[in-house]
């Protein structure tokens, strides 16, 4: 038994259906294009039960395929909370300074600019900062050390 189909609906029946294929693509290539980007976390550290919490977090990002892939391949970015998120590309244009802590006051810039906003920023019991082979530290940076007493070495 054959039945004859009106071309006005077939002609519709196929722009819908196009159109869902279309949408479907458009989906799933914004999600392959997502797979690529970085996502930035917040994490706060303050005490040991912090540290526990987020070593927690961690491990059960860990348990998910599709998270520990991300994790793996560093599209999962944690960062302290408090401090300014930055990014390697955006450090690298502004010429932040790329800074960690050590015990006994020191604070060690392993490269970028350091300035004198950063110096200002510096934690009170600060006495020493080490600076990298290539940091560049600005002259009112330097002044405003040496003000404060704290003593700049080069690793």
């Amino acid at each position: 038994m054959s039945t004859a189909v009106d071309p006005e609906i077939a002609a519709l029946v196929r722009e819908v259906l196009a159109e869902e294929v279309a949408r479907l693509r458009a989906e799933k290539g914004a999600r392959a294009a997502g797979a690529g980007m970085v996502r930035e976390e917040r994490v706060r550290i303050r005490s040991d039960a912090d540290l526990r919490d987020f070593a927690t977090r961690v491990l059960a990002m860990a348990e998910d395929a599709e998270s520990r892939r991300a994790l793996a391949a560093g599209r999962i970015v944690f960062r302290l909370d408090g401090a300014a998120p930055e990014s390697a590309s955006r450090s690298a244009l502004t010429g932040s300074a790329s800074r960690t802590a050590e015990p006994g006051g020191t604070e060690v810039v392993e490269s970028g600019l350091f300035s004198e906003r950063q110096a200002e920023r510096l934690p009170p019991e600060t006495t020493r900062v080490r600076l990298g082979r290539n940091v560049k530290m600005t002259p009112l940076a330097r002044d405003r050390l040496r003000r404060r007493g704290i003593v700049i070495e080069r690793m």
